[in-house]
């Protein structure tokens, strides 16, 4: 067994390294060993999950974990990721887990940590978590050989004090403009605490996605894939559509024509309506990835005056720039929208109330709002392995360091940190000489892949 954390958190095939069942109660006891609080006697532990089938797997394993440690478990049973962080403040929780996969799909699924800040840990802290696992001394050392040990309770209004939190981060003097909304909710964790909201604050809310069976989860559907979605919005007449993935900390938008929205275009709209440039002391206000599209870069330089810092990928990368540089906004493409006035997490839900705010401020349709800046044109391929050669490797590692000479051309070619895809980004002015460009890596990474 290799490396165990990968870009957010644990990830992989359910039952295989690193979560097997013996794996994962040694992660949760070496977790529980690191992070409870040694101040006092009995530290608290927050578990939440999504909605595939091996949480069930999962969920007890890390409750057996931290209450072999002396530790107090509660239980929150299916809910967003964000959540997590809330619940650990009103609770003053040490240590909050979020078992989920994110965006895979149900065969797959992950272990997410939080401190007792509520920010997902460090790097320098899941190293230390990996040495105890991987070291057979370092693990026995950890054992509690006490005979008194933790217990595990199940919060019944957990999806209730989250749901209030949400609400209250409107603000009071807004009229909230009564919609037609349709909410993919990918069949995960979004499924009961979403629909719920957008009633209650006086929507009409149609739903597709939102009967998980644990075996549906992120298949076709919600952020990852919004055309049931789109094709919804225009058969209902809706004005918005809402798209969470399946734990709930990304939003992907679909207007009124039907039209996806990323999350570069929602950064765009919240730079234009949230960011006050006058009481903003930071260099960076704005944090995105780089993946996200020069169009956006441009847009916010050139009309906003704002600068935009770019981190590697990873909302935890997003996290961490925005905490360095104090800013109040950051996010990725694929959707995770940090705002850090209310969230310490991406939270697609919050996202997406703020984003009605707006619309209700401009009553005008979501096409208008959101039509901000042109996209640059912008290629995206991801290549499947189960087996990757050195000289692939090399190869890559090449492409991204060679200087091309046409300066008009952006090159980003990796592995991804949470499935086994060789991921091409290729970005520029001409849609002809990218699409040429992309075709031309695609084929020479396929013949080097396992050569």
């Amino acid at each position: 067994m290799g490396k165990i954390f990968g870009t957010d958190g644990i990830r992989c095939l359910v039952n295989e390294e690193p979560l097997t069942p013996e794996t994962t109660l040694r992660i949760s006891k070496a977790a529980g060993y690191l992070l409870k609080s040694r101040k006092k006697k009995n530290s608290r532990v927050i578990i939440c999950k999504d909605t595939r089938l091996s949480g069930y797997l999962y969920e007890p394993l890390i409750t057996a974990g931290f209450i072999s440690m002396g530790m107090e478990v509660v239980l929150v049973g299916p809910l967003p990721t964000p959540a997590v962080p809330h619940l650990m403040r009103s609770l003053r929780a040490d240590i909050g887990v979020m078992i989920t996969a994110s965006h895979n799909t149900f065969e797959y699924n992950g272990l997410k940590f939080f401190n007792s800040d509520g920010y997902k840990i460090s790097t320098k802290l899941e190293n230390k978590i990996e040495d105890i696992i991987l070291n057979k001394k370092q693990y026995s050392k950890i054992i509690n050989s006490k005979f008194i040990t933790g217990k595990a309770i199940r919060l019944e209004d957990a999806s209730g004090r989250y749901s209030e939190f949400l609400k209250n981060t409107l603000q009071k003097n807004i009229k909230i403009r009564k919609l037609k909304i349709v909410l993919d909710c990918g069949n995960g964790a979004t499924y009961e605490i979403a629909p719920h909201i957008f009633w209650e604050l006086g929507h009409e809310v149609v739903c597709i996605n939102d009967k998980p069976n644990g075996k549906n989860i992120n298949f076709n559907c919600g952020a990852v894939n919004i055309n049931e979605l789109s094709k919804k919005v225009i058969k209902e007449r809706a004005d918005i559509g809402f798209a969470f993935d399946g734990d709930g900390d990304r939003l992907i938008i679909v207007n009124e024509k039907g039209e996806e929205i990323d999350g570069d275009k929602i950064i765009a709209l919240f730079a234009k309506h949230l960011i006050n440039l006058n009481n903003t002391k930071t260099k960076f206000p704005i944090i995105t990835t780089v993946m996200s599209n020069f169009g956006l870069e441009n847009y916010l330089l050139s009309n906003l005056k704002i600068k935009l810092k770019r981190s590697s990928v990873g909302d935890i990368n997003v996290i961490n720039e925005m905490q360095k540089h104090n800013s109040i906004l950051g996010g990725e493409q694929s959707g995770h929208i940090i705002l850090s006035e209310y969230s310490k997490t991406g939270d697609g839900i919050l996202a997406a109330l703020k984003v009605m705010e707006i619309i209700s401020k401009l009553k005008k349709p979501v096409s208008s709002i959101f039509n901000l800046y042109n996209n640059f044109p912008q290629i995206k391929i991801n290549i499947p392995y189960t087996k990757i050669s050195k000289n692939c490797l090399k190869y890559i590692k090449n492409l991204n360091n060679k200087k091309i000479k046409d300066k008009n051309i952006r090159l980003l070619i990796r592995l991804s940190g949470t499935e086994p895809l060789i991921r091409i980004l290729v970005e520029g002015k001409d849609l002809e000489l990218v699409q040429a460009k992309a075709k031309t890596i695609e084929k020479d990474i396929r013949i080097n892949l396992d050569k």
